[in-house]
């Protein structure tokens, strides 16, 4: 069961100051050390033993000495700030320079075409940065599975996401095998897909994917059929050589494939 509590507020009120009195021995040393005037020291210093309950230092004319509960605040309280320091300038450190795990999430079509040719250099340049690549066609939640940025087609960027374009548009292109079209007229037009066995991809909420033509100026989408459904080009433009079909795939990706293929050869 959770219990009710309290902030407290300006715990750290004067903490500085004490310790700044306690190295020197002295209000006035200590006001030169944090460029502020010895009245003000007084005054913190004041303010945080009344909230202490306790006086923490002995003052005379001539010299400024610890009480014992002085002493004990002094042993907790030191380390403690000094860690609070410590933090505070990795967290400023962390802000200066790149620095971190960097977890990424990109369809799989996106490395080879973006990534791929980056990471290399990233990682030279910027040698304090774990890079994390998840490779998957499922639109995950960047905030809610812990990424710091994911890539996108247009089409499946949500509202409110932070946007950056990274490529000009892509062409997509409908595409088979040479021995799919022995004997079989090459579609045309839009129809004509409806006489060829059509390779698709499944989005990650489960639905297929439309196939997106422009009919002049206006944008169309076909729903095809076919015999063969996917999760991502790679796989898909693989089944249109081996199962045989017509895909539609990204044009950049159609051709990095096939100088792959040729160098496999």
């Amino acid at each position: 069961m959770k219990q009710d509590f309290t902030v407290r507020q300006r715990a750290l009120d004067g903490v500085e100051a004490f310790l700044g009195v306690a190295r020197h021995r002295s209000f006035r040393k200590a006001a030169a050390e944090l460029a502020v005037t010895p009245s003000a020291i007084s005054q913190a210093v004041r303010a945080l033993e009344a909230r202490v309950g306790v006086a923490l230092f002995i003052r005379t004319t001539r010299s400024v000495g610890l009480t014992e509960a002085g002493e004990r605040f002094l042993s907790r309280a030191k380390p403690a700030f000094e860690e609070l320091v410590a933090a505070s300038q990795v967290a400023r450190d962390l802000g200066q320079r790149p620095a971190g795990l960097l977890r990424l999430t990109v369809p799989r079509a996106v490395v080879p075409i973006l990534l791929e040719p980056l990471i290399a250099s990233f990682c030279e340049a910027y040698p304090e940065v774990e890079v994390e690549i998840v490779a998957t066609e499922e639109l995950i939640d960047l905030a809610a599975k812990g990424f710091d940025a994911g890539v996108r087609m247009g089409q499946f960027i949500a509202p409110d996401m932070i946007v950056v374009r990274l490529t000009p548009p892509f062409p997509l292109v409908v595409v088979a095998s040479p021995g799919y079209f022995l004997g079989r007229k090459r579609p045309e037009r839009i129809d004509d897909l409806r006489q060829h066995a059509c390779l698709r991809i499944r989005r990650s909420n489960g639905s297929i994917a439309p196939w997106p033509f422009l009919n002049g100026n206006k944008a169309v989408e076909a729903i095809v059929s076919g015999p063969f459904i996917a999760n991502d080009f790679h796989t898909m433009l693989g089944a249109a050589i081996l199962v045989g079909g017509v895909v539609i795939v990204l044009k950049i990706r159609l051709l990095k494939d096939v100088k792959n293929s040729q160098k496999k050869l």
